[in-house]
């Protein structure tokens, strides 16, 4: 928690509750933990006891803390993120996380700025292809395709919050585990559609099922396809192709890699930019039309 700043003109009870709250949200507070006692918090924030309670009221009814009997104030297991008074639509959780998680376009896969690319592609278009990879894999491994590409849509969807950490990063920041992340995104949603989101993230960090483990086979087949992409631009992307070939597990993701690796990333169009007068010739006089 952070002391409050005297030069905030907000009542001091709102600093207190704002302060406990980002502690919560932040995850210093994790749920089911014990609040210091109220003597130790006026003490700690240099305020009376009442105003404590004031706070304590406010976090309450927001749903952040509850008191139990006996004494003692406790984060709630699945804490509500503020809302305003009143009526409250029980999806308006739902609706924020799907925000957020669109902010995924906007974020840019930051290892690739290590090669120099000034607009790299964003997490969300890269979650998109792992979806894809994911269900053929999927099909391929006789795992079930629908769970595989839901798990690599959820795959980065914490990144959101913590950003996308290069492997050079990677040796200096420690962040919030997925797990811990997806449970503060998912927050204000019913119980029973936060858990939907709470045990894909878990399934896919545990990397104990066959679904799990193919759709991080998924996520490094993308990197691959991307990274021969970059290669073809002039980039020297190598180290990132040899890393994730290295880290398949399935054989249909080792046997995928091999025709990547062994074909032009261009070849899906190429044949028709050789053939374009042909084609266009050929559509023209469908259409009755002079060449």
């Amino acid at each position: 928690m952070q002391p409050i700043d005297l030069d905030d003109p907000r009542s001091p009870y709102i600093k207190i509750a704002a302060s406990i709250r980002a502690a919560i949200l932040s995850g210093e507070l994790e749920p089911e933990a014990q609040l210091p006692t109220g003597d130790e918090l006026a003490k700690f924030f240099g305020v009376t006891r009442a105003t404590i309670g004031s706070a304590i009221r406010t976090l309450r009814d927001e749903g952040f803390v509850q008191s139990r009997p006996g004494g003692g104030v406790y984060v709630t297991g699945q804490a509500s993120l503020p809302v305003p008074a009143g009526q409250v639509h029980p999806l308006t959780g739902l609706g924020a996380f799907l925000h957020e998680a669109g902010h995924l376009k906007n974020l840019p896969r930051s290892g690739w700025l290590l090669l120099g690319i000034r607009q790299p592609e964003s997490v969300a278009e890269h979650s998109f292809r792992v979806g894809l990879v994911g269900m053929a894999l999927a099909a391929m491994e006789g795992a079930d395709p629908g769970r595989t590409a839901a798990l690599c849509l959820m795959h980065d969807v914490h990144e959101a919050r913590i950003g996308d950490v290069p492997s050079v990063g990677r040796a200096y920041v420690t962040t919030a585990v997925p797990q811990a992340v997806t449970a503060h995104q998912t927050a204000g949603m019913p119980d029973e559609l936060a858990t939907v989101f709470q045990e894909m993230t878990a399934e896919y960090e545990e990397t104990e099922t066959l679904e799990s483990k193919v759709a991080h086979d998924a996520d490094k087949i993308e990197t691959l396809l991307q990274a021969t992409e970059y290669a073809t631009q002039g980039y020297g992307s190598e180290p990132w192709q040899d890393t994730s070939i290295q880290a398949l597990r399935t054989e249909s993701a080792k046997q995928l890699a091999q025709a990547i690796t062994t074909s032009d990333a261009r070849g899906w169009w190429m044949n028709f930019a050789s053939s374009y007068h042909e084609l266009r010739a050929t559509t023209r006089a469908r259409q009755g039309l002079k060449p």
